[in-house]
C-alpha cells in the first residue's frame, strides 16, 4: 500500500502519460497502416505498431498505466486525507517549548508579563483564526490563516482520479476485450458496406467511439467508421446523416479559407429533422453525439479523357468517361491495362513568370485542374501519373506537363509535351504518328529526297532504309538510342564520324516529317517559311518524343472535361466521459488556486511563567521572500503585549 500510495510511483505514471500524450500529439493517430508503411517503412513501421503508437490512448499499456495511476492516486487520498481534514481544524497548541523553537522562524525574547487575551486579540486583527492553550508552565496562543490551503491536496488528488476515470470510460477497452473474446475482428478489405461480416459491426449500444466518415454532397449514410488495429470497425448511428450542400472558399494561393456543410440529421424521436449548417470548430450536438466538420475530399467527380496510344501510327485517341476512385479497363497490343483514377484537383498553384508577376504583381498563380490515375498492367505494377489539364508556362512557352512515377518514395518526373499555337496538343500527336508510322514516313522521305543521278537504285534504297531504321530507333530510344546503336556496332576509332552522319540523317527525317505536317496544316512549302515559334516548337517536341520510352505504358491521358463532386468529411464522437475530464479539470483548477494561491500560515505565542519567556514560532507552507517580513511584523507586536 506504501508503494501504490508512493509519490514517486504517481510521478512516474504522470510522466508516462505526459510522454504518451506528446507523442499521440505530434504523431499522427488512428491513420492506415499503409499510410504508415509509406511514411516509416516497413521497419518502423512495425515496431512503432508494436508499442501501440498509432493508437496511444487506445493502447493496452496507456490503459494500464491510467488504472494505475487511478489506484495510486486514490491510495494516497484515501490514506492522507483525513490526516488533512485534521490539519485544517488543528492549532497544535498543546506543543512543548522546545518544537516551538524548532519551528521555520522562531524568535524567544525575556517578557516579565504577559497578556494572552490581548495577543489573541492582535492576531485576530491581523487576520488569524485563534486559540488559546493553558498549559501547567504558562499559556500559549495559537494562530491560523489559510487553514483551506490543505484541500487542495484533496482537490488536485481527486481530479486526477476523476480525469482517469473519464479517460478510461473513453478508452477502447471493451473493445479490447471483445477481441480477446474473439467477438470482434477489425476488417481490412475495401469491400462494400453490406458486405462487411458481422463481427466488424457495432451497434447503437457501442459506449464511446471516435470515426470519421466521408459524404458526397447530396448523399446521406448511418454509419461511420473507426480505425482499430490494421483494419477498421462499422459503427451503427441511431440517426440518418444527409449532407445537402457543401462549400469551400480557397485564399488565392489555392489553399482552403474556409469550408462548411449543410447537414440534415433524421431519427425516429425527431418530429421534424435538425438542420444546421457545420463549420470548423462549430460542430452540431445532438444527445450525446458531436458531429464535426474535419476535412474534404473529392467525392467521385466526372471525367472526361482522351487516351492516345503513344505507338499507333494514326491519331485515333480513346474517348474516356470515368470518375475518382473508378477503375477502367483498356486492352491493347501489349497487353491489358488498368487505368485507376485516385484523384482530381481543381488548383495547382504554381510561380509566376518575372513578366506575368510584373503586369499581376502576384507571385503565383492558379495552373488550373490535374487529375491523379495509376496504370497498372497484368504482373501488378503500377505507374502512378499527375497530368494537368491546362498548358503551363515554361521558358516562354506552353507545355502539357504529365508527371511520373513508379513509387511514392519516389518525386514525379515530368514530361513536357510543347503546346501548338491554339495551345493544344494535336499538332503533336500528328507529328508523333507520323513517326510511328513506317510506311507513310518511307513513301514521304522518297518524296522529300529523290533519287539523284550519281548514284545507282541500290544505294538510293539503302538510304531510304537507313532513314527509316534511324527514325525507328530514335522512337524507341532518343538520340540516346542512337548513340548507344554506335557505341555497340561500330568500331571506336569511326564512332565520331558514324555518329554525326546518323544524328545528321535522322535530324533530316524528322524534319521532312515536320515540315509535312506543317504544310498540311499551315500549307507551309519549305524551310524558310518556319516561325520562330515553328522552330521552337519542333525543338521541344523532339525532347519530349526522345523521353517517351521512360514514360511507362504507351498511352498519354488527357483531361478535356469534368464536373467537380466534392465529398465532406465529418468526425463524429460519442464521448460520455468527457463531461466528466471537464469536471475533474473544474476540481484541478481549483485545487491548484488553494495551493498556489492559498498559503497556510501558523504563528505561536508560547510564554513561560517559569523562566520569564515568550517564543514567537512561525511556520508557511510557501517560504517566500515576504515570509521573513510578515513575521517580523509579527514578532514587532511584543511591545503590545505586557502590562504594567
Amino acid at each position: 500500500m506504501r508503494f501504490l500510495g508512493s509519490m514517486n510511483l504517481a510521478v512516474t505514471l504522470l510522466m508516462m502519460l505526459a510522454i504518451a500524450s506528446v507523442i499521440g500529439t505530434v504523431l499522427q493517430q488512428n491513420q492506415t497502416f499503409q499510410d504508415y508503411t509509406l511514411k516509416f517503412g516497413p521497419f518502423w513501421t512495425q515496431v512503432f505498431d508494436s508499442l501501440g503508437l498509432f493508437q496511444v490512448y487506445g493502447a493496452a499499456w496507456f490503459t494500464l498505466v491510467l488504472v494505475f495511476l487511478l489506484v495510486s492516486t486514490g491510495v494516497c487520498l484515501t490514506r492522507n486525507t483525513p490526516r488533512f481534514l485534521k490539519d485544517i481544524k488543528r492549532f497544535n497548541e498543546d506543543q512543548s517549548l522546545r518544537s516551538y523553537k524548532k519551528q521555520p522562524y522562531s524568535e524567544t525574547i525575556q517578557l516579565d508579563k504577559f497578556d494572552g487575551d490581548l495577543a489573541q486579540k492582535l492576531l485576530n486583527e491581523q487576520g488569524y483564526k485563534t486559540k488559546i492553550h493553558q498549559r501547567k508552565d504558562g499559556i500559549t496562543v495559537a494562530g491560523m490563516k489559510g487553514r483551506w490551503n490543505k484541500l487542495g491536496y484533496i482537490f488536485t488528488h481527486a481530479s486526477i482520479i476523476i480525469i482517469c476515470l473519464g479517460a478510461l470510460l473513453d478508452s477502447n477497452l471493451l473493445l479490447k476485450w471483445r477481441e480477446l473474446t474473439g467477438d470482434l475482428v477489425a476488417e481490412t478489405r475495401s469491400i462494400p458496406v453490406d458486405e462487411i461480416p458481422a463481427k466488424s459491426w457495432l451497434g447503437e449500444d457501442n459506449f464511446s467511439f471516435r470515426g470519421t466518415v466521408d459524404i458526397v454532397e447530396g448523399n446521406e449514410t448511418n454509419v461511420l467508421f473507426l480505425p482499430h488495429d490494421r483494419g477498421y470497425l462499422v459503427q451503427k448511428l441511431p440517426f440518418n446523416i444527409k449532407v445537402k450542400e457543401f462549400r469551400v472558399e480557397h485564399y488565392d494561393t489555392g489553399m482552403p479559407k474556409s469550408f462548411e456543410s449543410d447537414l440534415v440529421i433524421e431519427a425516429p424521436e425527431l418530429a421534424e429533422p435538425i438542420e444546421q449548417t457545420i463549420r470548423v470548430n462549430e460542430p452540431l450536438y445532438y444527445k450525446n453525439y458531436a458531429i464535426y466538420q474535419s476535412s474534404f475530399s473529392d467525392g467521385g467527380s466526372l471525367l472526361n479523357i482522351n487516351v492516345y496510344p503513344l505507338l499507333s501510327p494514326e491519331v485515333n485517341s480513346i474517348a474516356l468517361a470515368s470518375a475518382v476512385n473508378k477503375v477502367k479497363t483498356l486492352k491493347t497490343p501489349l497487353g491489358t491495362f488498368k487505368a485507376e483514377f485516385n484523384n482530381f484537383r481543381l488548383f495547382n498553384i504554381v510561380p509566376t513568370t518575372k513578366l506575368e508577376e510584373k503586369e499581376t504583381g502576384k507571385k503565383t498563380h492558379n495552373n488550373g485542374p490535374s487529375m491523379g490515375l495509376k496504370v497498372r498492367n497484368e504482373q501488378g505494377k503500377a505507374w502512378e501519373y499527375e497530368n494537368f489539364m491546362s498548358p503551363f508556362l515554361r521558358d516562354e512557352r506552353f507545355f502539357f506537363m504529365s508527371g511520373v512515377r513508379t513509387s511514392n518514395a519516389e518525386d514525379f518526373r515530368y514530361l513536357f509535351i510543347p503546346a501548338d499555337k491554339k495551345h493544344s496538343t494535336k499538332r503533336f500527336f500528328k507529328f508523333l504518328a507520323l513517326i510511328n508510322n513506317q510506311v507513310n514516313a518511307k513513301q514521304l522521305l522518297k518524296k522529300a529526297i529523290p533519287k539523284s543521278n550519281d548514284i545507282d537504285e541500290k544505294t538510293y534504297q539503302l538510304q531510304i532504309r537507313l532513314l527509316s531504321q534511324l527514325l525507328s530507333l530514335f522512337r524507341q530510344k532518343g538520340f540516346e538510342g542512337i548513340n548507344s546503336f554506335v557505341q555497340k556496332s561500330v568500331p571506336k576509332a569511326e564512332q565520331e564520324t558514324v555518329r554525326d552522319y546518323y544524328l545528321g540523317q535522322t535530324s533530316l527525317a524528322l524534319q521532312t516529317l515536320y515540315l509535312t505536317i506543317l504544310n498540311k496544316d499551315s500549307n507551309f512549302s519549305d524551310d524558310s517559311a518556319l516561325s520562330e515559334f515553328d522552330k521552337v516548337w519542333f525543338k521541344n517536341a523532339l525532347i519530349a518524343i526522345g523521353a517517351l520510352h521512360k514514360y511507362g505504358p504507351p498511352m498519354f491521358f488527357e483531361l478535356t472535361s469534368f464536373t467537380q463532386i466534392d465529398s465532406t468529411g465529418l468526425q463524429i464522437t460519442k464521448s460520455p466521459g468527457k463531461n466528466i475530464v471537464y469536471f475533474g479539470s473544474t476540481f484541478l483548477i481549483i485545487g491548484v488556486f488553494f495551493l498556489f494561491y492559498l498559503r497556510q500560515k501558523r504563528i505561536w505565542l508560547a510564554y513561560s511563567d517559569t523562566e520569564k519567556t515568550l517564543t514567537i514560532a512561525g511556520k508557511d507552507t510557501r517560504d517566500l521572500p515576504e515570509t521573513q517580513k510578515e513575521f517580523e511584523q509579527i514578532a514587532n507586536l511584543r511591545r503590545y503585549l505586557t502590562t504594567d
